[in-house]
């Protein structure tokens, strides 16, 4: 007797059916007033959508502040791999500020007239600006480029805008140095990371279009990286004057203001939200709650991890002889802790019809150890923030 199995073969996916990886292109840019508009320009909810040169040409006015910073976000598209920018649009909201209002308020604001974007970036350098539109960054689990040119930064003076950023300890803030007129490092850098996948391209030894290196005198380089502080610069392999030719410009300094290194919160921040929207897709699905369901969990969410994988963001995993042993070096592990457990463990998670998982990834950067700690009962918010 034949198997039906011989003749008959049944495959199971589980597709993503939120698709967010235009989230991760998307750059946010924040300022006051509708001055750089050109003027047959009306934007809806003073929201303006630039997604190439032709749209940035319509838009703004050439000489406008807003559009040689949304062309170094637009050029580095162009940028020489590896550091060759991804980004799909940049998100204009024109903002009026009332009295009494804060860049906070702006960014809250921006937020919920448009938040599909990932990296914010506003147009002021001012002390205090950067500070309030940082905080609010984070509270609305936003990552924020900001950029200083003030010769208490790069000088180290106490109480300059690098040292009260750091002492927020916000985990969402990146702060770049650079004094050059008209030209925003920031931009240029939101350009280069904006990703799919985002993390996989870091700022560190990025050459950025458009955007000037600039010299430091001794001492003040090393000010700068104490601070957690990016800039750019050149690097030569020959020392001495006349050989400017065989530089060549670099971004110098990898971490975020709270001293993570950039591209590790780049890919955390981007797992974080892959793996809430499979599990928003699972939950879609509207099974039953049970230890076969748990599994299905545990395969689509593995399937992040395992793209993840592919491009770039977690360690692949590989193999190594020992003699007669194999050691197998995994760039994750992950388990469900199925609901016949759960109700042994926490009843009240039982209760609720909670799934949990857990294990650990290792980011392909420094192949670190990352935990991972995923309890599926997402909030309102989080349904919100994925289209739900």
């Amino acid at each position: 007797m034949i198997s039906l199995d011989k003749l008959v073969e049944i495959g199971f996916t589980y597709s993503q059916a939120t698709d967010i990886s235009t989230f991760f292109r998307n750059v946010g840019y924040l300022t006051i007033g509708t001055s750089c508009l050109k003027p047959d320009i009306t934007p809806t909810n003073n929201v303006v959508v630039i997604d190439s040169t032709d749209t940035l040409n319509t838009s703004l006015k050439s000489d406008s502040q807003e559009y040689m910073d949304i062309a170094n976000i637009l050029v580095q598209k162009g940028n020489m791999q590896p550091n060759k920018g991804r980004v799909n649009a940049v998100i204009l909201y024109l903002a009026t500020m009332n009295s009494g209002e804060t860049w906070e308020d702006l960014v809250n604001e921006f937020v919920g007239v448009n938040a599909n974007w990932t990296q914010l970036i506003i147009n002021s350098n001012t002390d205090s600006d950067i500070l309030t539109a940082a905080g609010a960054a984070l509270t609305n689990n936003r990552l924020f480029l900001a950029q200083t040119a003030s010769d208490s930064v790069v000088n180290a003076a106490s109480g300059n805008i690098a040292l009260l950023l750091k002492a927020t300890n916000n985990s969402n803030a990146l702060l770049t140095y650079h004094t050059t007129a008209n030209e925003s490092l920031n931009a240029g850098l939101a350009g280069i990371m904006a990703n799919p996948n985002l993390g996989s391209t870091g700022a560190l030894y990025s050459t950025v279009t458009g955007i000037t290196p600039e010299d430091y005198v001794s001492g003040t380089n090393t000010n700068l990286d104490n601070q957690n502080v990016v800039y750019y610069s050149s690097i030569n392999a020959i020392n001495g004057g006349g050989v400017s030719q065989y530089a060549s410009p670099i971004v110098m300094g990898s971490k975020m203001i709270n001293g993570e290194k950039i591209q590790r919160r780049y890919i955390r921040f981007c797992l974080d939200l892959l793996l809430k929207a499979k599990c928003i897709d699972f939950l879609k699905k509207k099974l039953g709650y049970n230890d076969i369901s748990a599994d299905v969990l545990l395969s689509m969410v593995k399937s992040v991890l395992i793209g993840c994988q592919t491009n770039g963001m977690i360690k692949p995993n590989t193999t190594i002889k020992s003699g007669d042993e194999t050691i197998e070096n995994l760039g994750f592990e992950l388990k469900v802790i199925y609901p016949t457990e759960l109700r042994l463990i926490d009843e009240t998670l039982y209760n609720n019809q909670t799934y949990k998982l857990q294990g650990y990834y290792r980011d392909n950067l420094m192949g670190e150890k990352v935990m991972i700690d995923l309890l599926i009962d997402p909030s309102d918010a989080d349904k919100s923030l994925l289209g739900f």
